[in-house]
C-alpha cells in the first residue's frame, strides 16, 4: 500500500474514533486506537488543561498528528462541565493535507459535590 493511501487511512479512522468519542463522551477510545497505530504519545498539559499531543510519520514527508485538550472554560473552581477538544492533522512536507475537529462538552456533576454546603457562618 502506498505511504498516502496508508495515511489517508489512518486518517479516516481516527476521525470515526473522533466522532464515536464524541457521542460517549469518553476521549479514551481515541487514545487507544492511536496507540494501536504506533503513534508516540507526549503529555502537553498546561496548569490550565489537561492535553496530549499523538505523532506518527509514516514517510520521510508524511505524518499524522492527534492533538486532545480538556479544559474548564471558566477556571478550577466553577461548576461549568470541562470541555473536551480533538484535532487530527495529515501534513505533507509543511502543507496541512486535510484536517478533523470535534468536540464536547463533559457532562456536568448534579448536585454540589463540594462540603460549602455544609458550612455555617451564623
Amino acid at each position: 500500500m502506498a505511504p498516502n493511501a496508508f495515511a489517508e487511512q489512518i486518517f479516516e479512522v481516527l476521525s470515526f474514533s473522533i466522532d464515536q468519542a464524541c457521542r460517549e463522551l469518553d476521549w479514551s477510545n481515541v487514545s487507544r486506537d492511536t496507540l494501536a497505530f504506533g503513534f508516540t504519545q507526549t503529555d502537553v498539559s498546561t496548569s490550565f488543561s489537561y492535553a496530549q499531543r499523538f505523532d506518527l510519520t509514516i514517510a520521510p514527508n508524511l505524518s499524522l498528528c492527534l492533538h486532545y485538550r480538556s479544559f474548564a472554560p471558566s477556571g478550577p473552581f466553577n461548576a461549568l462541565p470541562a470541555i473536551s477538544r480533538f484535532e487530527v492533522i495529515l501534513v505533507e512536507g509543511d502543507d496541512v493535507v486535510k484536517s478533523y475537529q470535534n468536540g464536547f462538552d463533559e457532562p456536568s456533576r448534579g448536585g454540589d459535590q463540594t462540603i460549602w454546603h455544609e458550612l455555617s457562618f451564623a
